[in-house]
């Protein structure tokens, strides 16, 4: 099995470790090194040619965004994700600017780090449930503006979920069918109606409904 190469960016030693510790479970993902700041994360870039790269935004020397804004430049540029201590509109705004294919809170690591970079790496934007409103609307407003099929952001899962939902399914039938997922059906729904830019639940299952008669 190849596994993904991913490097990870955080100037806390107990957090490399924690986050570390999550991916090295993964039998697809490996943990090729860690740095403690930007700067030292571009030598190991150089070095080592990480297919991922994971980094916090603040840190000493070079931050997060710096780092972010010199691999996007950079061929080939690994997929960047970041994970954040901060909500706010304008780092998820910056981060995104900058290239980055996922936006983790942090506290949100352990249930979401892993599904962001199945995403990202799928070509998919991620972005946690807990992030603020206002950042939500800023980059919902962003994908709107996008030329691509929202519906491409769907993982495999959540397509299966708006499936289900177009042909009537109860929410304790669609939860027996995600039953190897980590995530409770309402975050799931949550994640959904945001990559599709849906305003709420109920037209998640308009969509859904309309989409499937559309197939039919």
């Amino acid at each position: 099995m190849k596994k993904t190469s991913i490097l990870i960016v955080e100037d806390h030693p107990l957090v490399r470790r924690g986050i570390r510790g999550l991916l090295q479970v993964q039998p697809d993902f490996r943990v090729v090194g860690e740095a403690a700041n930007g700067l030292e994360a571009l030598h190991m870039i150089e070095q080592l040619q990480p297919e991922v790269v994971i980094t916090d935004i603040v840190m000493p020397m070079v931050g997060g965004l710096d780092l972010l804004r010199e691999l996007s430049v950079q061929t080939p540029r690994p997929v960047l994700i970041v994970l954040s201590l901060f909500d706010e509109p304008r780092y998820v705004q910056e981060a995104t600017d900058c290239g980055a294919a996922a936006y983790v809170l942090k506290q949100s690591a352990p249930t979401y780090l892993v599904t962001a970079i199945r995403d990202a790496l799928a070509g998919r934007f991620f972005c946690t449930p807990p992030v603020s409103g206002p950042a939500l609307a800023e980059i919902q407003q962003r994908f709107r503006n996008q030329p691509w099929n929202r519906h491409d952001l769907l993982t495999d899962d959540e397509r299966l979920v708006v499936r289900l939902l177009g042909t009537g399914c109860t929410p304790e039938e669609i939860s027996r069918r995600l039953a190897h997922q980590p995530l409770p059906l309402p975050q799931v729904y949550e994640n959904i109606v945001f990559k599709l830019g849906l305003s709420d639940q109920a037209g998640l299952r308009r969509y859904a409904e309309q989409l499937t008669a559309k197939q039919n």
